[in-house]
């Protein structure tokens, strides 16, 4: 086993020694060689003291990391050859794929006997292990979370300030509900999935984010000549999210090899924000298992220890944690992460598109296996409940926090239609995981902060209505609703949805129901076939703009789409996609071609297609390009496309996206002619 991940594949050597031909070292912290562009800006985050306490904190859980990275290397190869066995016995047997005796690698255990991958038999996913989680009074209350990378002042400011953000048109019981309700939002504060790891955005994010905890952050705009700054009150909460912990620090070179950057992350700003207690807690995504748990808990438990050796006033547990739940081995072990967790524990939400990414890669060798189609704008009513109420089970006992996803369908600007539809699906969204008992949800635009926070507290009211008996408990809900919807053709179905039951779901007993916790259980979607040209198209469509966009620096972009309305038309919408967005899509098309429900010769004819379309840049009544190729992104569109190729029509698909793209956030790589010609030289 290696004393230290090597990152080899995201980094691969040949570019890892032209990094350290360009690093410099750093005189204060011998062994460390950093890129020199970074310094001059960043010089306080920057500082020796805290490189040397990055470094020093890597020294004391290298050896932990390493051993669990190679871990998830190792299960992966076993559950692909178990999922080749199944599919072998699947098929020779002639058993159906709804059928109980269906083979899949769900309960499948090592040669040491230890569980890779569904629920331990020893717990119930809906049975708590025993160690309350104590909520501070800061995170209290109702969660509805802005989320989004903190890249710039502005944006750090507007999120700030969401609940002072109103519409032109908001309606007056939105105001009334939201001040009743006493609560401000959250902010996911994001340096992962909706964020380029280009290292100077991601420590002006740092700087951004240590500004707002500090009340000092503002913003001159000079073009608007305005000037942005933080209110006085009822300011968001921000939650920073840390990177995963299989992507590395090409920027900062430990001993001849990259940091991770989840460590670099987490104790940079842990380093700087120690003396505010509300700045520590985090979002960790990605996390698969317990092991991987214990893992986070000794660099926490580390970074504590040398940050009160430092100061003595800080008190050790100050760190919290929500932990999004987006893996199919996660979900089957949230008591025992949690446990694994604990003092730092704090809750949990399902990050529900890389959640069925993660799934899709789980069973890619099965050929009988369909993710939910990303058209679907039904796929958190229709194919998550199961995973919600593992999720609430697993942390109201424990008296835990439980989220549930993003809502990411955004309206037009000055559209009314577009506003309609698109509340339509944000009513439907927010009163499903509202039903299912969660304490919040995600957003994607401040736009929707207010909405939700009335939205949470309309529905709060009505249940202690339905409790106590009380007539006319459901008014506010209804004014709301109709304010949001004033079309009686959308509204009436909505209100009928709003006030029906839940869809029905299947029972802990059912002999599918650990498939159905990962939406593993569909044969044939209602809504289109995975290998219709339009949903192929649509994928591809949208994963080169948002790859593009990437590319460019930007990690989250709301691209146009549409959605039917009551009157049967289509309307314009736009759908925030992120990095874990991408990861559903290419799954998504690597599955039917991979197992020949899409050719190889028709993916590529639609690609070209699709790549057509967008140079042209031509929009049509039904479909309009919002990365356009032009700028920038006309030099990144090729890449772009050589990459979703890849993705797609490799036998041996990646296994994260970032290990395709993560070396165009270096500089040597940007200002190549040739930016993928120069990487693939560099892999040969």
């Amino acid at each position: 086993m290696s004393e230290r991940p090597t990152y080899s594949d995201m980094i691969p050597p040949a570019l890892l020694e032209r990094l350290l031909e360009r690093a410099v070292e750093v005189p204060e912290v011998p062994g460390l060689k950093v890129n020199p562009l970074l310094k001059p800006r960043f010089e306080a985050l920057e500082s020796a003291e805290a490189q040397a306490f990055i470094c020093a904190l890597y020294e004391r859980v290298q050896g932990a990391l390493a051993g669990v990275l190679e871990r998830r290397k190792s299960d992966r190869a076993l559950i692909d050859r178990e999922a080749e066995r199944c599919a072998r016995e699947n098929a020779s047997s002639r058993v159906d794929y709804l059928d109980p005796a269906y083979q899949t690698p769900i309960g499948l255990t090592d040669e040491k006997g230890r569980l890779v991958v569904g629920p331990h038999p020893a717990s119930s996913p809906h049975k708590a292990l025993g160690k309350p989680v104590k909520v501070p009074a800061w995170l209290q209350g109702d969660q509805v979370t802005l989320f989004g990378p903190p890249d710039s002042e502005k944006m750090s400011i507007n999120a700030m300030n969401a609940l002072h953000h109103r519409l032109p048109s908001e309606a007056p019981i939105v105001a009334e509900l939201v001040e009743r309700s006493g609560q401000v939002p959250r902010w996911g504060a994001d340096s992962e999935d909706s964020k380029t790891p280009l290292m100077e955005s991601l420590l002006a994010a740092t700087e951004n984010l240590k500004g707002c905890f500090e009340g000092t952050l503002s913003f001159y705009d000079e073009r608007k000549n305005k000037r942005y700054e933080l209110k006085d009150s009822k300011l968001a909460r921000p939650i920073k999210r840390i990177p995963g912990i299989a992507l590395p620090d090409g920027h900062h070179l430990w001993r001849g090899l990259p940091l991770p950057l989840h460590l670099y992350d987490f104790a940079q700003h842990l380093f700087h924000n120690h003396v505010c207690v509300e700045a520590l807690t985090f979002y960790v995504p990605k996390l698969e298992n317990e092991e991987e748990a214990a893992y986070l808990h000794l660099m926490i438990s580390e970074a504590e220890a040398m940050i009160k050796a430092r100061h003595p006033e800080y008190a050790l547990g100050s760190v919290r944690l929500f932990i999004v739940f987006e893996n199919p081995r996660a979900i089957f072990r949230i008591n025992e992460i949690a446990d694994a967790l604990h003092p730092y524990f704090v809750g949990g939400s399902l990050g529900w598109h890389d959640f069925l990414a993660s799934t899709a890669r789980l069973f890619k060798n099965d050929p009988n296996y369909q993710i939910p189609v990303k058209a679907d704008p039904n796929i958190v009513i229709n194919h998550i409940k199961e995973s919600h109420l593992i999720l609430r089970d697993a942390l109201k006992p424990i008296g835990a926090i439980s989220i549930g996803g993003m809502y990411g369908t955004l309206y037009e600007e000055g559209n009314p239609a577009s506003f309609e539809v698109s509340m339509v699906g944000y009513v439907k969204d927010v009163i499903t995981q509202m039903k299912r008992g969660l304490d919040g949800f995600w957003v994607a635009h401040p736009n929707f902060v207010r909405l939700g926070l009335a939205l949470v507290e309309a529905w709060r009211g009505f249940e202690r209505a339905q409790r106590e008996g009380t007539i006319g408990g459901d008014a506010d809900l209804r004014a709301l609703i109709e304010a949001l919807v004033p079309d009686e053709r959308e509204r009436s179905p909505l209100l009928e949805f709003v006030f029906g039951d839940d869809v029905e779901g299947l029972p802990q007993d059912h002999p599918l129901y650990t498939r159905g916790v990962l939406a593993a259980d569909i044969e044939t979607s209602d809504v289109i076939a995975n290998s219709d040209d339009d949903e192929v198209r649509y994928n591809i469509f949208q994963a080169l703009q948002y790859l593009t966009d990437w590319l460019c620096g930007n990690g989250c972009v709301a691209l146009p789409a549409q959605l039917t309305n009551a009157k049967g038309e289509q309307v314009f919408v736009r759908v925030m996609d992120d990095l874990a967005t991408t990861e559903r899509s290419r799954w998504e098309l690597w599955a039917e071609v991979a197992h020949g429900r899409v050719s190889v010769e028709r993916f590529e004819r639609l690609l070209a297609e699709e790549v057509a379309f967008i140079e042209r840049g031509q929009d049509h009544d039904n479909k309009r390009v919002q990365v356009r190729w032009e700028g920038e992104a006309a030099r990144w569109y090729p890449v772009a496309v050589a990459c979703l190729r890849e993705l797609v029509l490799s036998e041996r698909p990646v296994e994260f996206v970032p290990e395709l793209i993560l070396p165009f956030t270096f500089e040597l790589v940007r200002e190549q002619t040739d930016p993928w010609a120069y990487t693939q030289s560099l892999r040969a």
